[in-house]
């Protein structure tokens, strides 16, 4: 009787196995079954002011999207995408549903759009793209188009021939630059380096010389193009200061002279030091206490040809160009970088892509933080003569504590999830900067 009692129970666990293994396989079947037959995920694009009407149907790998910017879409979309340049305070989709995510793409400073660097606004999204590499999609090396123009000597000019254009000094500094107002302070810096060296300005900033007439017409969009590079290259130095200091945004600035063989003085991204692609690869200004200590470097390095090709190991040393581990990890695993031309391959469909696959793969109760976007309220410049300060700083920072005040206004019409317009946004904003109470919270 025992052992009938206990081969009893074991058919009775041996059959509650069974019918769970067979209800799991029945709900995976259900599910594949309803994502075969039911219509593509739906993201629509809320940012207005964008040049092109957009519905179409887009292949993700194995996922499938629907990408529209038409707004009678949103009932239907899990994904809203906001891009940061476009976002205009009195313009959100509210009330917000519970199962949509709110995607940003913004891979520009904060210059245009201050009050996006604040958390009270990040942490509304649950998916970003930004320069960050905390972001979700990261554009840190956007503006490199591969390891391999890191190394190419396509541009390359000897330190010799660098030497011989008598017509130009021999710490030969090029400038070129066209926006002229920011927050780094660049312009004064400049100005101040100029007091102890030549530099050749070609850009409408701070101009004493003129490009090359073929040269004139559109270099804006045409940072990379083969006949610049060729001309700048023929410099020892460029100088590449960002138009702001924020961790991990780093532009062509940066990028470009690296590629051309030239030595880069850098200003700007305070992690850029883990993002070269040797320990010495561009002189930095933050290590000297004013212009006039950086330029009796260049000097030295200028006359000192081991010195000077000390900082073009990615060119000349052939067994192991790049040595920086974690540059060459993102080169294999960024998601986007310009000079792609492959299909798809633009940062806007890469957004929409990887978006797409976050709806349908992510659970959505991850959102970003300040280290998605990450700029300091407070402008940071490259430091000058004495305790100087660049002309503009006092207008940056009201920029950015206006921005501040933007983000907390914001964050608390978000949580009341209720629409509002322009209007609305600015009477409030108004109010508190007359008030001067931009850091209470309010009623509203």
């Amino acid at each position: 009787m025992r052992l009938a009692r206990r081969y009893g129970i074991a058919l009775v666990v041996m059959l509650l196995v069974w019918a769970t293994v067979l209800y799991f396989c029945s709900e995976k079947l259900t599910n594949y079954d309803n994502s075969k037959s039911s219509s593509p995920v739906e993201l629509v694009w809320w940012s207005k002011h964008m040049s092109w009407t957009q519905d179409e149907q887009r292949q993700c790998g194995i996922h499938t999207c629907r990408i529209t910017n038409r707004r009678s879409r949103l009932p239907m979309a899990r994904g809203v995408l906001f891009y940061g340049s476009n976002i205009k305070t009195g313009d959100f989709p509210l009330p917000r549903a519970k199962h949509q995510v709110w995607a940003l793409l913004h891979e520009e400073s904060p210059r245009n759009t201050p009050f996006v660097s604040n958390e009270e606004f990040l942490r509304h999204f649950h998916f970003t793209s930004t320069f960050s590499r905390y972001s979700n999609m990261p554009l840190t090396t956007q503006y490199l188009p591969s390891g391999a123009a890191l190394t190419s000597k396509d541009y390359f000019v000897s330190f010799a021939g660098k030497s011989r254009f008598g017509y130009r000094p021999p710490t030969s500094v090029v400038f070129l630059q066209s926006d002229c107002d920011t927050m780094s302070g660049r312009e004064d810096y400049v100005k101040a380096l100029m007091k102890h060296l030549p530099i050749d300005s070609f850009g409408s900033c701070l101009r004493n010389k003129d490009l090359p007439e073929s040269l004139q017409k559109d270099y804006l969009n045409n940072l990379y193009s083969p006949e610049l590079l060729r001309f700048l290259s023929e410099y020892k130095f460029m100088i590449a200061i960002e138009n702001a200091a924020c961790p991990d945004y780093i532009t062509e600035k940066f990028w470009r002279p690296l590629i051309m063989g030239v030595i880069p003085i850098y200003f700007g991204s305070p992690t850029i030091k883990d993002w070269q692609p040797n320990n010495k690869s561009a002189i930095f200004v933050n290590d000297f206490t004013n212009p006039h200590k950086l330029v009796e470097y260049l000097n030295k390095v200028a006359d000192d040809q081991q010195l000077y090709d000390s900082y073009r190991q990615h060119k000349l040393n052939y067994r192991k160009p790049i040595s920086n581990k974690k540059l060459l990890h993102n080169l294999v695993t960024r998601q986007y970088h310009m000079g792609d031309s492959s299909p798809g391959a633009s940062l806007f469909e890469k957004f929409e892509c990887a978006v797409c696959y976050h709806v349908i793969n992510t659970a959505r109760n991850g959102k970003a933080d300040s280290r998605h976007y990450n700029c300091p309220l407070e402008p940071v410049y490259a430091r000058l003569e004495g305790q100087e300060i660049p002309s503009n700083v006092a207008d940056w920072r009201s920029m950015m504590e206006v921005g501040q005040c933007q983000a907390k206004i914001l964050d608390e019409f978000f949580h009341r999830n209720l629409r509002f317009n322009d209007a609305e946004f600015d009477a409030e904003l108004n109010r508190r900067i007359e008030a001067n109470n931009c850091n209470n919270s309010s009623n509203i």
